[in-house]
């Protein structure tokens, strides 16, 4: 009996996926949050609080309990946290705008040492998307830091796609620190 219930879930399973129409997965709104960066090879690179280069760092896992819809909604707004109260009230608008099924998983960033996280979604369709750095400038006289990407969506797949840039920046808590992608 287990085995004969088994098998018709998986028929039923290959066989809805292969009814769907184009409409039918519009319909059901399909949503993927891909969760790195991929960094232009021919901008400066991205490393590792332990290994950066430049004086910023991929800090994508300090968001990666915020849910698609949350980042979905947060799309094109610019996040500045310089202290661990900052990221602690972002986490609590999250929660409070109740688009998460449950509480976010809140990830830690280490502020102690001067870091800031600087971040954005963006959102587009298609099967792929990526931000690619495409200038990093930090003026230590002028105490500003300026960073440039690209977001991109590439393929004919009718996904929506939220993708993440976060990015911890040495040192920088007393800085002016603009983000500034283009699509």
């Amino acid at each position: 009996m287990k085995t004969i219930v088994l098998s018709l879930l998986t028929l039923f399973l290959l066989t809805g996926c292969f009814l769907l129409t184009t409409d039918d997965v519009l319909a059901t709104r399909p949503s993927i949050t891909i969760p790195s960066i991929t960094p232009d090879l021919t901008a400066q690179a991205i490393g590792t609080p332990d290994n950066t280069q430049n004086g910023y760092y991929d800090a994508l896992a300090s968001t990666a309990g915020i849910c698609f819809e949350a980042a979905w909604d947060a799309a094109g707004s610019v996040f500045i946290m310089r202290t661990a109260e900052e990221h602690i009230r972002f986490y609590d608008l999250v929660d409070n705008s109740r688009l998460c099924r449950r509480a976010v998983r809140r990830e830690p960033f280490d502020f102690t040492t001067g870091d800031v996280l600087v971040g954005i979604w963006n959102r587009g369709s298609g099967c792929t998307a990526t931000h690619d750095i495409t200038s990093f400038e930090r003026d230590d006289s002028a105490r500003t830091v300026v960073i440039q990407a690209q977001f991109s969506t590439a393929g004919d797949c009718s996904y929506e796609l939220v993708r993440g840039l976060w990015l911890g920046i040495e040192n920088a808590r007393d800085y002016d620190i603009r983000l500034e992608v283009s699509n």
